[in-house]
Formats: C-alpha cells, structure tokens, sequence
C-alpha cells in the first residue's frame, strides 16, 4: 500500500466517524425500574438496574439495594436501606497474570484485592486493599497489542506515561522510566528478548504504599518483545494493568451521603451499607441523594390508592464520556424476550405522568437466530399529555427511537386552533419535542429569549401603555416572524397574550413548532421588558415515519395516525446471536452479546450517550503491531524504523500544511453558521483530505 493510500484512507475514516456521532447531552440519566409506593420491600440488582456495575463477558456484578417501605411511606432509619456488594474473582485480560478481585462499589468498578497466586500478588508485599479497608478503582486492563518508540511513551492514565531511555546493542534489556505528569517516579529494566525470559523478565511493574496497604502493584505492563534502532528503540507490550493511587476508604462508619459503611469483610469480601439515622419520606417530587451518585426521585403525582406515587432509583453521570444505558440482561434460552421503558432505561418515560410504551421484542429461534420480519418487533403509541402550560390543552406524544417526539396537537387545543395542520402523523412524519415549560422568565429589549435550534424571540418595542409587544423571531441571526402581542391590554385572552410561529413542514400545513405565552410587559425609559410563563417549541426538521423506512435493521411496516401506532421490524434483516457481538438495530439502540463460550449466550439491548466536555482527556488510540512471522534482525528493525520515522515526518508536515485548510474551513463554518449539525466537520475533513492527498502525491 502507497503512503499516498493510506494517508486517504485515514483521511476518510476520519471523515466517516465524524458522521456517526452519538447523541451528545450534559448528563446521562441511568434509571432502574419504575416502582410504587406501598408498603414492601423493593431489591435492584446489577441485571436489571443498568447503573450498578456489571460486566456481561464474565457475569460479574454482586451490588444489591433493597428499600422497605414502612407506614406514611418512609424509609426507617437504620433500616430502610441497605446497599451490599461481593467481590468476584475476575481474569485478567492478560491471561498470564492470573486473577484479581473486582467488585461493584458505589455503582462503579473497583479493584479488591490479588488473587494470592497470581503474579502481581507475588510481586506485591500487601495485595488484598480490602484488609486496609480501602479500594481502588480499575483504570486499565487490556491485552492489545501496542508498539511504543523511546520518542513517543507509553500513554497511561492519570498522568502517567512509560518511556523507553534505551536498549542494549543485543536488545535484551529495556531500560524504561515511569512519568507521572512529567516527573520521573520510577525506573527499572525489563528483559523480553533474552532467552528463556519468564513473565518476571517480560513484566514491568510499579508497586507503591496506598494508606495502610505496602508496596502494592498499580501499574503493570507485559512486554512481547524489543528492538534497538539506530536512531530510535522500539518495543511492543501486549498486557496492560492499572489501578488508580488514590484509594477509596470502605472504613467503617465512612459516610456516602444517607448511607453509612457498617462492615467490611475482608475475607468474605463484601460491604454493607444502611441510611444509618437517616430516615427517608418518599413523597411527590423529591429527588434524594442516597449515595455518591445514586439517587431517588419520586413522581410529581397526586397518589391514590389506585395509583400510589411512582419512583426509580438513578445513576446520574456528568462526567464527560460515552456511557451505555443498557436494559435488562437476557440470555438466548428464553425464546422470546422483550423490553419496555420499566426494564430498559434509554425508552422514553416520564415518571410525572406516567407516559412512555416503547416496546422491543425479540424471538430467538433455532441457531439463536432473529429471524428477518418476525425476529424483532418494536411497537409504539402516542399518548396525550397536558402542556407545561395547562391554558394551551393537550398534545399527544409519543416515544420513537428511545427519544420524545410530538405527533399532534388535541383537537379543539390552543396550538391546534392556531395551525392550519395540526396533526403530523397523517403525514407521516412526527417532530422532537425541544421545550415544553411553564417557568417565569424575564426577558428585555436588549436581551432576547433564547430558544432551542437556534432561535430566539427579541422585543422591538413595546406602546406607551404597555400594552402591545412587537416581537421579531430570529434564526441564526436572521428575521423569519415578527408579530404584535398584547398580554397587559383590559381583558386580554389567550390568543392576545399567546406569541406562535408557524411553518410548512413536509406536507403538514402552517403547523404551530414555537408557543410563548407572555404574562405581563413593561416599557421602560431605556429598556423594554417583558415576562413569559409558558414555552413551547417543536424541532423544525421533522422525522420520517413512512412506511418502509429504514433505520439501520429495522424498517417501518404500519403508521395508524388515528389510532397513533407505529410498528416496525427486522424486515429481509435475518441477525445471529453469537459470542461478541455488537449489533446497530436502530438509530443509537444497539445488541451487546457477552464474549463467552458456556451457553446459554447473554445479550442485552443498549443505548449509547455522550457527555461532551472540554477537558475529556483523550488517549490516543494504540498502533498495533502485526504479528511476525520471524523476529526481525537489529538492522531489519533499523531499517523499519527509519522508513517508520520518514512517513512520519511526511505525514506531520501534511498536517501542518492541512491544518490550515482546516482552520479556514472552521472558521467558515463559524461564519456561515449553517445550523447543519456536523457538516462543518465534514467540509473542514474533506479539505484536509485533499490536501493530504496533494501533497504526498506530489511527494511520490
């Protein structure tokens, strides 16, 4: 392959992964299932509350939380909560390690202790943290192969980085340096070429004290092999292991917000938890802080004995990252198995009113095979659902692709009245609802009401009386609506306090997507302003829903707009359930299966969110080494490095030269502001492959 080849198919990738992003949040939600308020006991555990740790692979996962409600709905003290947790054995991806001790602690995956023969044991002089009553969360197990040079170190985490200073002229011996945020903490030599090299020979290891715990392995790295280059050395590992060095106390008495440690069983290995003289009162809209970040929230609903006040336990994650919301854990023996927004938490749900009825079910057939057409069936419907603002009625909504869409206004509502169409299922479409809220907010001339997508809503100028309004809605900058509303006049109605934008979208006629009831306004001397009680706004780029559309391997078979169903299925799109998959169903709604060979098979349905932030600490991804047949000689291995090293310089002064095609391009982006989600990136991609692809064919 020409570097020329290569260089554009890199290119392309990178374009192509732009495309493909995930749904990008400021935090992630992670429910259990939806429970009442009556008196009883309650018990999650990690199948089936998708927050808790669990690793599907090997079948690890030993929290627990178990609520009992007494009297008047409260959760006694001492009593009323108890959280357990078990440490399990678990191999190391590096097989040759061993076994280690992990165990679900606060909903997160820590590290217990060294099984007693493994190798990092022996190389420990205390391995079992738990004795200390400590912890340590697992930063890194990993079995790919990586090449690193003594010019580009070994990436780790939290700061660290493993760098090579030399290797004898035989390559024998590596001669390495530890960095923790640049500052050399550790040196040794490793030996993997020598011959008859144990794994003591091939291992890296850096042990430290961690509290009580003595010199206690937190980094190891396998070596497979090493080479000496004229200019640079080379080596390749192919087991990685980290731990963090900041220790987690599981003390006694140690207090997690409402929860307190009451014993730690070093042996057994298990903790256990209780709201130690905390009682909890379960009433409507309370959203309580049990432990770390896992909470309780409680329906805003006024109970009856009918329907006593819902709740769910939640996992709430800020951190940026991509995180799954997986459903409950099923294996291939069931036949026929389903999800509904109680047992998979990426549905839609809305606790307040209950709303939500997504529904996927899969029927597993011989050679655990979903069957194209009847394999997979994922079924829907609308439901009606009172405004924020309860002066504009009713609209039904619905829960499409794991998110919420609006499908139609209530006919003889407010909205309704005010759009010629006013019901987008007939047209097969439906939209995403964006605002739906009844706050008080004051907004001036000199400050517009922000909207979502782009939209904003700025006062012109208000009459002597304060009585009209003159509005302009903005896109982008740009004027789209401007309109009189007259909230203060004597006797002022709905319609005379109520702001609406309406548009054509698709086939569906001068539909209402943006609402803003104003609730008073006032002319100043230098400033106008006003107040709004109610916003409503739907996306303007509505969603397919024809018949026969496709969403990767699903596709849209009926579309009831009177009765609001939807249906789909797997149609011509036969999937087989084997070991280590990850299959994309639907939009973001994906397959896990667990990479095991006992049987029966487990699998669960996921659906993928990120967190996007600024300081995401992005490791770079491994460069893997091909295996050789034969072992290279130094002066093949000098060769390679020095063709390695010439690509390399070429490929950084082409992305020197591209970076500034990419800049223009931002910037133009920046400029245009084309509200296009990800097509700056397209456009900004496609520069820097063209260049890329110039500047080494002229090179060639």
């Amino acid at each position: 392959m020409t570097k020329v080849t290569a260089i554009t198919l890199t290119a392309l990738m990178v374009l192509i992964a732009s495309a493909m992003t995930v749904s990008a949040v400021d935090k992630v939600e992670i429910r259990g299932p939806v429970a009442q308020v009556v008196n009883g006991i309650n018990t999650w555990g990690p199948q089936d509350f998708a927050g808790f740790y669990y690793d599907i692979d090997e079948g690890l996962g030993g929290e627990s939380l178990t609520l009992t409600i007494t009297e008047n709905n409260v959760l006694a003290e001492d009593t009323g909560v108890e959280y357990r947790t078990v440490a399990q054995p678990n191999d190391f991806e590096f097989d040759e390690w061993g076994q280690y001790m992990t165990i679900g602690f606060l909903a997160d995956k820590y590290f217990a202790a060294y099984d007693a023969g493994s190798h990092l044991a022996g190389r420990s002089t205390d391995f079992n943290p738990m004795k200390d009553e400590q912890l340590s969360k697992v930063l890194m197990d990993d079995d790919t192969s990586r090449t690193f040079t003594s010019g580009t170190p070994l990436k780790l985490a939290e700061g660290y980085e493993l760098a090579i200073q030399s290797i004898d002229l035989d390559g024998n011996k590596v001669f390495v340096q530890l960095m923790k945020n640049g500052a050399m903490v550790n040196s040794a030599v490793v030996e993997p070429s020598k011959a008859g090299a144990d794994i003591t020979d091939k291992t890296y290891v850096y042990k430290m004290d961690m509290g009580d715990t003595e010199k206690i392995v937190v980094i190891a790295v396998h070596f497979k092999n090493a080479f000496r280059g004229a200019d640079t050395d080379l080596a390749t590992v192919d087991g990685i292991w980290q731990i963090s060095d900041t220790p987690t106390s599981i003390k006694e008495d140690t207090e997690y917000d409402k929860m307190t440690i009451q014993t730690v069983d070093a042996d057994a290995m298990t903790i256990l938890m209780t709201n130690e003289d905390n009682k909890i009162t379960l009433t409507k809209k309370r959203d309580v802080s049990l432990m770390e970040n896992i909470r309780i929230k409680t329906a805003d609903q006024d109970a009856t004995a009918e329907d006593p006040l819902r709740f769910f336990i939640y996992k709430e994650i800020t951190e940026p990252g991509t995180y799954e919301i997986r459903g409950s854990v099923k294996d291939i023996g069931m036949g026929t198995v389903d999800w509904d927004f109680s047992t998979f938490a990426g549905f839609f749900y809305d606790i307040d009113d209950n709303l939500g009825n997504e529904k996927i079910t899969m029927t597993i057939t011989e050679g655990n095979v979903l069957a194209e057409d009847t394999g997979v069936i994922y079924t829907t419907e609308g439901q009606n659902h009172k405004f924020d603002f309860e002066g504009w009625g009713d609209y039904a909504t619905i829960g499409f692709l794991a998110d919420e869409y609006f499908a139609a206004y209530a006919d003889g509502s407010h909205l309704a009245t005010r759009s010629t169409d006013f019901n987008l299922m007939k047209d097969e479409q439906l939209s995403k609802v964006l605002m739906d809220d009844d706050s008080s907010m004051t907004f001036t001339s000199g400050t517009p009401l922000k909207l979502a997508e782009d939209y904003e809503l700025a006062i012109q100028s208000i009459d002597l009386d304060g009585n009209k309004v003159f509005v302009q809605l903005m896109k982008n900058g740009a004027v789209v609506n401007s309109a009189v509303v007259e909230p203060s006049k004597a006797g002022a109605d709905i319609t005379d306090k109520t702001y609406v934008y309406k548009k054509d979208m698709g086939d569906t006629e001068k539909i209402v997507i943006i609402a803003v009831h104003f609730k008073n306004a006032f002319r100043g001397a230098d400033t106008d302003l006003a107040t709004v009680d109610g916003i409503w706004q739907i996306s303007d780029t509505p969603t397919s829903i024809k018949e026969d559309t496709e969403y990767d391997k699903m596709a849209i078979q009926t579309v009831d707009a009177d009765a609001m169903r939807i249906t789909m299925n797997n149609e011509d799109n036969k999937i087989t359930l084997t070991k280590k998959r990850d299959v994309s169903l639907m939009e973001n709604i994906r397959i896990k299966t667990a990479d095991q060979d006992d049987q029966p098979l487990r699998f669960y349905i996921y659906k993928e969110m990120k967190i996007e932030g600024d300081d995401v600490a992005v490791t770079p991804a491994p460069v893997v080494a091909p295996e050789p047949v034969v072992e290279p000689t130094v002066p093949e291995a000098e060769a390679a490095v020095a063709e390695a090293e010439a690509t390399v310089t070429e490929a950084e002064a082409t992305v020197t030269e591209a970076e500034a095609t990419l800049t223009e391009a931002e910037e133009t982006a920046a400029e245009e502001e084309k509200g296009i989600p990800g097509f700056e990136a397209v456009f900004a991609i496609t520069g820097l492959l063209a260049v890329s692809y110039l500047v080494l064919r002229k090179r060639e």
